[in-house]
This record gives C-alpha cells, sequence and structure tokens, in this order.
C-alpha cells in the first residue's frame, strides 16, 4: 500500500468577509458586516497509510445545522457563521464511501478544537485523538466557551491524548512529532489561528503534503502573510506564517487548508505553492 490523502468535505460554511483578513477592530466588523463569502469547503484529510489510516480533523456535522446545537447566547454564532451540511456530509458517511468505519482509523488528529474541525468528535469516542496541550488548556472553561469553543459538542468525558513538542527544531518549526514509524506524517505546532492550533505534514513521493487546518484560510493568505480576523493572537499567527512560508521556499510543498475552495483542485494536481509571488497576492473573498 502507498501513501495517499483522501479530500472529505463535510459541508460548507459561509462566514463574514471580514473574518478572511485581520483589521483594525476586527471583531465588531465580524458582528456587524453584513457581506458574506460564498460557501467554503470545510474539508478533512484521510491519510491512507500502510500503517493504518489517520484522519486529520472531524469537520462539522449535521446537528450544526439545527435549531438549539450552536449557542445562541454567542455573538459569533448568532451572527457571524452559517452552515450548510446534509447528513451524508458528516464525516461516518465520508468515511464509509472510502469503506471505512471509525473502527478502522489508527488514530484521529485534530488542528483545533474550532467547532468546524471537532463537530464531527462524538463520531470517535472510541478513537484516540491527538489534541496538543496548549489547545487543550485554551478551551477550557468558560472562559474557552466564550472564545467560541463547545465542549458540549465532544464525546462524554472526551479524554484526548495531549501533546507537547520536544525543544529541537524540524526546518523553521519549533519541533516536531511524527506519528508513523517512516516519519512521513508528522505534527508540527502552527500557533496563531488558536494557541494550540497544529498541522501535519505528509511526505509522498518527495513532496511534502501541509495539512493546514485553519493556519491560514487560503494559499493566498499565506502568501501575503495576512492572519485571519478571529484570532486573538495576531503576532503568532503571523510568525506562523512566515515560518510556513520559509518551509515551502523548498518548492515542495502543496498547501492544503480547511476552508480552501482550491485545496482539493491542488491536491489533485499536486500544485505546488509558488512563493516568489510575495505580498503582491490579495486573499481572494470568495464572494
Amino acid at each position: 500500500m502507498t501513501v495517499a490523502i483522501h479530500a472529505l468535505q463535510t459541508g460548507s460554511v459561509r462566514i463574514k468577509t471580514a473574518q478572511l483578513v485581520r483589521a483594525p477592530f476586527s471583531a465588531v466588523r465580524i458582528l456587524t458586516s453584513r457581506d458574506w463569502t460564498a460557501p467554503l469547503p470545510i474539508y478533512c484529510w484521510l491519510i491512507e497509510h500502510p500503517e493504518g489510516p489517520i484522519l486529520v480533523d472531524t469537520g462539522q456535522c449535521h446537528a450544526a445545522c439545527t435549531q438549539g446545537y450552536l449557542p445562541r447566547w454567542h455573538p459569533y454564532y448568532r451572527y457571524a457563521v452559517a452552515f450548510q451540511i446534509a447528513p451524508e456530509d458528516d464525516i461516518g458517511p465520508s468515511l464509509a464511501r472510502l469503506g471505512l468505519s471509525p473502527a478502522d482509523l489508527r488514530l484521529v488528529i485534530v488542528t483545533h478544537l474550532h467547532t468546524d474541525h471537532a463537530g464531527g468528535l462524538d463520531t470517535f469516542a472510541k478513537n484516540e485523538v491527538f489534541v496538543s496541550e496548549a489547545e487543550w488548556r485554551h478551551a477550557q472553561g468558560w472562559v474557552g466557551r466564550v472564545r467560541g469553543f463547545l465542549p458540549a459538542q465532544w464525546p462524554k468525558n472526551f479524554a484526548p491524548r495531549l501533546l507537547d513538542f520536544p525543544s529541537s527544531p524540524y526546518g523553521p518549526f519549533a519541533g516536531a512529532l511524527p506519528v508513523t514509524k517512516a516519519r512521513d506524517v508528522v505534527i508540527v505546532p502552527t500557533p496563531g489561528h488558536t494557541p494550540g492550533h497544529i498541522s501535519v505534514i505528509v511526505t509522498i513521493g518527495g513532496l511534502r503534503y501541509f495539512l493546514a487546518g485553519d493556519a491560514s484560510y487560503t494559499q493566498a493568505a499565506l502568501i501575503a502573510q495576512i492572519p485571519d480576523g478571529v484570532t486573538f493572537f495576531p503576532h503568532a499567527a503571523t510568525d506562523t506564517l512566515a515560518r510556513i512560508r520559509r518551509s515551502a521556499q523548498a518548492g515542495d510543498m502543496v498547501y492544503l487548508p480547511a476552508h480552501d475552495p482550491e485545496s482539493e483542485q491542488r491536491l489533485r494536481s499536486r500544485t505546488v505553492v509558488d512563493v516568489s509571488l510575495g505580498s503582491t497576492v490579495t486573499p481572494p473573498l470568495y464572494q
């Protein structure tokens, strides 16, 4: 068996265009703006591997489109996000179309605990789930709920394996955790969108596939080094984007953010990041 990556789209989401680019008073702009994006994909990634399949993120679930799932008291969920997810878009049916069940997975890696990346966790109540220790701490308590985390939607008694990173650098990244004996699937810290955000690098046939979660919403935003509008940690986000961009300078990286409408096509065509475009690229708004 060779290593392969499958894009699994668990529906789509519309957000305010102000969320795409960090600007002064971003929070106010996001809540008050009337400008919405077109539907953006919610991608998870299934890594087919000789050591066992690995799932990166669980996407969102159809229940998020039903009344009472999202907290109405939270202004972001009330005014700034709209999910479009059919029952067959859920991660369970998506895996089944590949002939897999949750029990077949070797492990599940969650880039961060925002609901559009962790909304399908209940499907994997019996699986080993990797989450960074920093992300877990950040999501706890009433402060975590204000920050937008939804622990009520996680499996009962959810106890993920909490990851910390060794101090030895991995290229431009502060550290790395290989999760396969072949060391061809590696988790790297990419804080910024959330403090404990992580990404996954998969090496296949001389190319590195960077499963970016929300390190940036689009490849264009990576190239232009523009953090998103919801981060509370813009300096960390900017630093992470610079590190990913330096890593991409080798010319062998396929960059796959979770909400970029072009990610699946780049995966299929094995299109690498061209950082020579520099800061002249403006992130598209997908209106």
